[in-house]
């Protein structure tokens, strides 16, 4: 049906709303069963029709680590691009022809790939185990996509462990990139007890404003 020129927007808009309804209906089924679909104690509900007409995407298994609300913002700017995999590693600059020393910075013997920089290198393995075990927590560190998996599941809970621990994996995950930036830029060095402490003094920093982080940052009271 075409819009009448002459009809007033009001009208224009209903009738054009008519193909948004169209494109909501599921097979086999009509246009008045999917409108009465949407009504609710004899009222329209706008709300329903707004979340059907939305696309549907397939969820991410990180969507927990990344809505978190206590990961510092650039922290969790660069978490974002590490979990896409956008970060300018030796590996992706080769991808786009662009020629830099092959090397990791940190251990000068293998090609610098994310997942050799994100705890495929020892000591950046070593790092995240040492201020898992600072907060409690033992287990075997693993592959980035083992750790985003465990930290996944463990950003789904309300305790005040895994809400601190979402917030110290952020900014481990921000600390290496800086760290290597560092060495490669800058003539810089890796220090891991001086990151340890930086990680630590943040944490209870940024717990100062939250009551239900004293009690287990009472018990962090030493670096990791």
């Amino acid at each position: 049906m075409n819009t009448p020129k002459t009809a007033a927007w009001v009208v224009r808009k209903i009738i054009e709303a008519r193909e948004d309804v169209k494109q909501m209906r599921p097979v086999h089924n009509s246009l008045i069963s999917i409108l009465e679909s949407l009504v609710k104690q004899g009222k329209f509900q706008i709300q329903k029709a707004y979340v059907q007409m939305e696309p549907q995407f397939p969820k991410v298994v990180w969507k927990s680590i990344h809505l978190h609300t206590h990961i510092h913002p650039r922290f969790k700017f660069h978490l974002w691009l590490a979990i896409h995999q956008r970060i300018a590693t030796v590996d992706t600059l080769i991808k786009f022809g662009i020629q830099v020393p092959l090397e990791c910075v940190f251990c000068a013997n293998n090609m610098e790939t994310f997942d050799h920089l994100y705890f495929g290198y020892p000591k950046t393995n070593k790092l995240w185990d040492r201020v898992l075990k600072w907060q409690g927590i033992a287990r075997e560190i693993g592959s980035w996509q083992n750790e985003l998996s465990w930290m996944s599941s463990l950003a789904k809970r309300k305790n005040c462990k895994a809400v601190m621990t979402t917030a110290v994996f952020a900014m481990v995950v921000y600390c290496i990139w800086r760290e290597r930036n560092s060495i490669r830029f800058n003539k810089g060095g890796y220090n891991m007890d001086d990151l340890c402490k930086e990680i630590a003094i943040h944490m209870h920093i940024q717990g100062r404003k939250k009551t239900k982080w004293q009690k287990e940052l009472e018990s962090l009271n030493n670096f990791p």
